[in-house]
């Protein structure tokens, strides 16, 4: 297909597509509102259905060294520190836990071509009109194509223009995220992530990176109050470590660690979206959290948008026309988000539950434990063992 696809967004979504379709030999164009690539250095669990993605993408190895290997889970209660689960993963397929910055980067140095991405590219509207596609930036010239693709984010225009009435509803959680440096003292936290769980709040652990890895960590308290959508909101450490206090010392020593560390911490609000009936409109069509945002308590939202990416790719590839492929590339995707967004949501209830719910979930938690704890795999079989190089 030799039409030029434009691309709005190169964050990690619009770089896969971008890197997808180079190796197909499909023309394209990415365009990007920043001047340059953010260096954020946050965690990214990558499970082995996006793993999958990149190994075939021809990024096993780079992946692999910046990468730290997650063998397995492990959750706690907030209130006493009890482990109640633990298991190991069952895939031949590594699960991987490494920086935003360090995949964004490596997926950026695989593009072959760097002159097809242009910065600095605000996109302000786009008109249909015979057969093209117009984009209008702001502050320059205005760029037909034949095609686009909006993989601008969770906020996106392209998203806004095809959908005016849509409206996020913020979802009671207010979230913080922060990395510390891996210390001598987390060492029974590596090779697994470990999840306290307790009455309104839940906090996320786990090593990232390889060779000087560090420990990220995302702490989520049930709130009340709206919190602006955003993800680099400062946030007062000192609160955080008041808020987030436990029966656990080392949990307590991260938090103490958190508050005497110079990194930054910042705060979002959780925002939640209804699946869209379609993401597609003849030559325009929404990839990863443009199309699909998900809350993070299924650590999916990187995942998808790959997911996305690289089947999109495959499509535009495989089919006559762009409206085929945009077509053929909603239907494989719709349903399977739908389920991710769902489960994240199901899961946000699990993660906060309290008095009789929390107290079922520990038990039921236990349970399976004392039987056979592997049997806890099953309940993310349908989301790791998914096989995007199958799909016809």
């Amino acid at each position: 297909m030799s039409e030029k696809i434009a691309i709005i967004g190169a964050g990690i979504g619009g770089l896969t597509l971008a890197l997808a379709l180079e190796k197909k030999g499909i023309d394209f164009h990415l365009y990007e509102q920043a001047n340059s690539f953010e260096a954020l250095g946050y965690g990214l669990q990558l499970s082995p259905n996006v793993v999958r993605i990149l190994q075939d993408l021809g990024m096993g190895k780079e992946l692999e060294a910046i990468s730290h290997r997650c063998l397995g889970f492990e959750l706690r209660s907030f209130e006493t520190d009890r482990t109640l689960a633990q298991w190991k993963l069952d895939s031949d397929t590594p699960y991987y836990q490494c920086r935003r910055a360090d995949l964004h980067q490596l997926l950026y140095n695989s593009l072959q071509n760097k002159n097809k991405i242009s910065f600095a590219q605000k996109l302000q509207s786009y008109q249909v009109k015979d057969e093209q596609i117009t984009l209008n930036f702001q502050n320059q010239d205005s760029v037909k194509v034949f095609a686009l693709v909006g993989a601008d984010g969770v906020r996106s225009h392209v998203r806004k223009t095809l959908f005016p009435q849509e409206k996020p509803q913020y979802a009671g959680y207010a979230a913080y995220r922060a990395i510390l440096p891996f210390k001598t003292e987390y060492h029974s936290l590596m090779d697994k992530a470990t999840v306290w769980m307790g009455e309104n709040h839940h906090v996320v652990a786990y090593p990232n990176g390889n060779q000087n890895p560090w420990l990220n960590l995302v702490l989520v308290v049930k709130n009340a109050q709206w919190q602006e959508q955003g993800w680099t909101i400062p946030a007062d450490k000192q609160e955080i470590a008041k808020s987030f206090q436990n029966k656990s010392k080392l949990l307590n020593t991260i938090l103490t660690d958190l508050v005497s560390n110079p990194e930054p911490c910042y705060k979002w609000g959780l925002f939640d979206h209804q699946p869209l009936p379609f993401w597609t409109q003849g030559k325009i069509t929404l990839l990863g959290d443009s199309a699909h945002p998900l809350l993070p308590f299924q650590a999916q939202g990187a995942a998808m948008a790959m997911e996305d990416a690289y089947i999109l790719a495959r499509c535009i590839d495989q089919k006559n026309t762009i409206e085929e492929a945009f077509i053929k590339y909603q239907d494989l995707r719709l349903k399977r988000t739908a389920k991710v967004q769902q489960t994240s949501r199901n899961n946000a209830d699990i993660f906060h539950a309290t008095g009789i719910k929390a107290m079922v979930r520990d038990m039921g938690l236990g349970l399976i434990s004392m039987v056979n704890g592997q049997l806890l795999n099953q309940k993310t079989a349908w989301i790791y063992n998914y096989n995007a190089l199958d799909l016809s």
